[in-house]
């Protein structure tokens, strides 16, 4: 249970393994070889008064030994009090609640909740009623039912040193008389609040004495002892092959079968929960339909699929945050563009990508603008392009120092507009007799031999000449590049 979560639920309601029966317990006994008619009435009375003791006797006991919950209001309307006592009642109860899950944890750890199941529940029904008078704002009434839940766990915690020796005594005394059934089910409880007591161990094992039936039966236990439980599981069918309605080997089959399915829940969910860390999700959504197999109802399996589905998102976020930057770190503007609106189709709240887009969004515009003219410089050689390139110099002088791919276009731009401004020479020929103009130039008149300085582009010359067909030459200058010769003049007759 932790704070603010859903009351709890007795811990058998969910737990995949039943309490143990020991071989030789139940109400069907097994099938004895011959015994003289003596014997067998002796048995008979035995068996007789053992049941009658299990009817009358052992509810007493049980009652004696947990007295029930005290009783908490339960539908008294809770009463106003100033805030400053709400405050104090309130963290004293979740004080109180903080140590009662401290204690129970430590309870579980030593499997007092299977041992001692009628007082961890009555705790547990008392730490339930806190939560409600907690989530009703009945703060003092919430604090008292932790109380009590941690007073039951502290007296069961007190018990298992009087509890283990109860059962390694009377184990010892059904033994000596010779009450297997008995014998087994004290110490079997004894093994359960202390697995590893050798005494307990021995003499369950001692108890293991009958027919093929009772040895397939001990058997089974010996290898459930040993941790096989495969083993003990195929000991415990044979068994209910020979005798279908020995309930020792029913209730033991069905002990097993849990443990296999636990150990396997238990392996899938652990493989699950280390893929998920280690970030192999195709992994773990395998290792959660294993357990899933396993127990279709556990919430640990739906608990573990949101995890899985939250780690794969926030992956998959975190991966595209890291390539963004890094593509904006390297300039690369559509790029960074494409993984942030991703992004945001993962997660519209996600208030970096929506930061980085507008930015990045920005910059792919401003390096658009350059990209216009270095893509194309010839555009530099028009009056209008070349006048909307120095503007945007103008208003983009210098790059910040962590973009150097435009602070480069920013200086071969300028570099490009300082060669479009620069006249380049080209040599012009005609006949003396030919009308020479050049277009966006001006009448150049008649020559022989002369040279202009013109801008970067591209150039029409038309020559022309009374009876003479008009010529026309097309020439282009570009920086860097030798001074063109262009010869005009009309030399076909009309």
């Amino acid at each position: 249970m932790t704070f603010g979560d859903p009351p709890a639920t007795p811990p058998d309601s969910n737990r995949l393994q039943p309490p143990l029966q020991p071989p030789g317990t139940g109400t069907g006994g097994p099938r004895d070889g011959p015994r003289t008619g003596r014997g067998v009435w002796l048995a008979l009375t035995i068996l007789a008064l053992l049941v009658l003791g299990v009817v009358f006797l052992l509810p007493q006991q049980v009652a004696e030994k947990v007295p029930p919950p005290a009783s908490v209001p339960l539908s008294a309307p809770p009463v106003a009090q100033p805030a400053g006592d709400q405050d104090n009642a309130r963290r004293q109860a979740e004080q109180t609640l903080q140590q009662y899950l401290r204690l129970q944890a430590e309870v579980r750890l030593i499997r007092g909740d299977e041992w001692a199941t009628v007082a961890w529940d009555a705790a547990a029904r008392h730490a339930t009623t806190g939560d409600r008078l907690f989530g009703e704002r009945r703060f003092d009434e919430a604090g008292e039912a932790y109380a009590q839940a941690l007073a039951r766990l502290e007296a069961l915690k007190a018990s298992r040193s009087s509890r283990l020796q109860q059962a390694l005594e009377a184990g010892r005394q059904a033994l000596n008389k010779n009450d297997s059934a008995g014998a087994q089910r004290d110490f079997e409880q004894a093994l359960l609040i202390e697995p590893d007591n050798q005494a307990a161990a021995a003499a369950l094992a001692r108890a293991r004495v009958r027919d093929q039936v009772l040895e397939l039966t001990a058997s089974a236990g010996r290898a459930e002892e040993a941790r096989e439980f495969e083993t003990a599981r195929t000991a415990y069918q044979a068994a209910l092959r020979l005798d279908p309605a020995f309930s020792p080997a029913q209730s033991g089959l069905t002990h097993i079968q849990d443990i296999l399915d636990n150990r396997a829940f238990k392996a899938a969910m652990s493989e699950a929960l280390a893929a998920i860390d280690a970030r192999r999700f195709d992994a773990a959504a395998q290792a959660l339909d294993k357990a899933a197999a396993v127990d279709p109802q556990a919430t640990a399996v739906a608990d573990a699929r949101e995890r899985l589905r939250v780690a794969r998102r926030e992956a998959a976020i975190a991966a595209l945050r890291q390539d963004a930057a890094g593509r904006a770190k390297a300039e690369d503007w559509q790029g960074a563009i494409q993984r942030y609106e991703k992004v945001l189709h993962i997660d519209e709240r996600a208030g970096f990508a929506r930061e980085g887009l507008a930015r990045a969004r920005q910059r792919a515009r401003l390096n658009g603008q350059f990209d216009h003219y270095l893509d194309d410089p010839t555009r530099l050689y028009a009056d209008d392009p070349l006048a909307n390139a120095e503007r945007l110099l103008g208003e983009v002088p210098a790059a910040p120092a962590n973009e150097p791919k435009l602070a480069a276009k920013i200086e071969k731009l300028q570099s490009l507009v300082r060669a479009a401004r620069q006249p380049l020479p080209v040599k012009l020929r005609s006949d003396g007799e030919t009308e020479v103009l050049i277009y966006h130039v001006g009448r150049l008149g008649r020559f022989v031999d002369r040279q202009e300085e013109l801008r970067p582009g591209t150039y029409t010359a038309v020559g022309s000449r009374p009876g003479y067909r008009d010529v026309r030459r097309v020439f282009t200058l570009r920086p860097g590049t030798p001074a063109p010769v262009v010869d005009i003049r009309c030399e076909e007759t009309v």
